[in-house]
């Protein structure tokens, strides 16, 4: 699975926010700052995860962005799809038709079953993990995931 720069960077940046007094905003400068991004892309990002109801802003001089929901409420799911999407197998099999329009695997495809299993199951491990889990040190992070999901590739 590919992860995008703008996945990457905007869970980061929304990382920044859930570590933040949840009663204040923070300020795109100071996301941008502490991320080593530009302004304008941390805005980019931002703007397309309010969009999805994950973070609002909040004007004024001490204004910034904040969560719309705890960190406990807001899965790994919900980011990857304000920020982009999973590719459905119909995706990959449009990528991958060699010298063709289309694929000559089209009406039946062994593959397109192991694309479509490995699609749901990360799919599934995205909505079992939320942003809360993914704050603190790399060790944490890990053994509290290992901890939550018992069996990686559960179909």
């Amino acid at each position: 699975m590919k992860i995008t720069a703008q996945e990457e960077y905007g869970l980061r940046c929304l990382l920044q926010l859930a570590q933040a007094d949840p009663e204040s905003g923070l300020p795109v400068k100071e996301i941008a700052s502490r991320e080593g991004l530009s302004p304008a892309y941390v805005e980019k990002l931002l703007r397309l995860m309010g969009k999805a109801g994950l973070i609002h802003s909040i004007r004024g001089v001490h204004g910034g962005y904040r969560l719309t929901r705890k960190p406990t409420e807001i899965s790994l799911g919900d980011v990857v799809r304000a920020l982009s999407s999973l590719p459905s197998t119909e995706e990959i099999c449009d990528r991958h038709t060699g010298n063709l329009e289309h694929c000559v695997h089209m009406s039946d495809c062994s593959i397109r079953s192991a694309w479509t299993t490995l699609t749901e199951a990360v799919g599934r491990f995205m909505e079992q993990v939320f942003i809360a889990d993914l704050i603190g040190p790399e060790r944490t992070v890990a053994k509290r995931l290992h901890a939550r999901i018992e069996t990686p590739f559960q179909v």
